[in-house]
């Protein structure tokens, strides 16, 4: 990822910034989407599986994790510990949960708020990729400085009105952060996710190292995949809303948790760093 450490000299960090070249919004898009494998290996991915373990923030505890995304637009997330079983699902229009944690085990409907997080879970492409058909909108804010080193900065204002914004590492063109800016219950809600460890599943790039949180918060959510497969066979009844506990029990999907905080109870707080990583490839 070429992250430099934190601690570099100022005038270093100027010196490599004065040498990142001023690029278009166009060129910086395409270089991303060839970085990340080329266009058309990227659109030949139909199903994406993820598989790993998930630290919450402020807890010394483990959560089994599993995430699967269909075409064109369905996901699934499921983390478990101790018996108990975090789902959020989305099948492209309408979205439900189980939170065992929080007393409820029956399925019940996801807020229109968190429909548009799972909505946006779904696109693994991010919507720097076909952004116009996906009635999005990419602002250039040129270059900025992210844990001293320079990243190119693209907002990306989302049709359902979320804004994301996007800091691209200038030598491999691929993401180092995200931070999403979602307007919850009325409030503005600004979360942070750092990406790295990127390898190469079917010619396409993912990274299998996220931390999240909310932004300028030092407890990070941390997902570290053990296994991503693209293009298996994916049961479309997965995203379906079970009608009881046992039935979700034996939907058949693999063990995960969401990319936003809030899994396992509220944690403390905790000073471990959030740098992911850096990139394999």
């Amino acid at each position: 990822m070429a992250l430099v450490a934190v601690g570099v000299a100022a005038p270093y960090f100027a010196a490599a910034q004065s040498r990142t070249t001023a690029l278009s919004t166009e060129a910086i898009v395409e270089r991303y989407t060839e970085a990340r494998g080329g266009l058309p290996a990227i659109k030949a991915i139909r199903t994406v599986k993820m598989t790993g373990t998930m630290r919450p923030g402020g807890f010394d505890v483990q959560l089994k994790y599993d995430e699967t995304i269909d075409r064109p637009g369905s996901v699934r997330i499921d983390a478990t510990l101790q018996g108990m079983t975090v789902v959020e699902s989305y099948n492209g229009s309408t979205g439900w949960q189980i939170q065992p944690f929080q007393g409820r085990k029956d399925a019940e409907d996801v807020s229109a708020d968190d429909a548009k997080s799972l909505e946006e879970e779904a696109d693994f492409e991010t919507p720097l990729i076909d952004a116009a058909a996906k009635g999005a909108t990419i602002e250039n804010l040129g270059v900025t400085d992210i844990d001293n080193a320079p990243a190119y900065v693209l907002r990306v204002k989302l049709k359902n009105g979320d804004d994301e914004t996007w800091y691209i590492d200038p030598d491999a063109f691929l993401p180092v952060r995200l931070v999403t800016h979602q307007k919850l219950r009325g409030s503005d809600v600004y979360n942070q996710t750092d990406f790295g460890d990127y390898e190469k599943v079917d010619g396409v790039y993912f990274p299998f190292e996220v931390a999240s949180g909310p932004k300028g918060s030092t407890v990070q959510q941390r997902v570290t995949y053990d296994t991503v497969v693209a293009n298996g066979s994916v049961d479309a009844g997965l995203f379906a809303r079970p009608s009881s506990p046992a039935a979700a029990a034996t939907g058949g999907a693999p063990t995960m948790t969401p990319k936003k905080p809030g899994v396992a109870p509220e944690p403390p707080k905790d000073e471990r760093p959030a740098t992911p990583p850096p990139a394999k490839g």
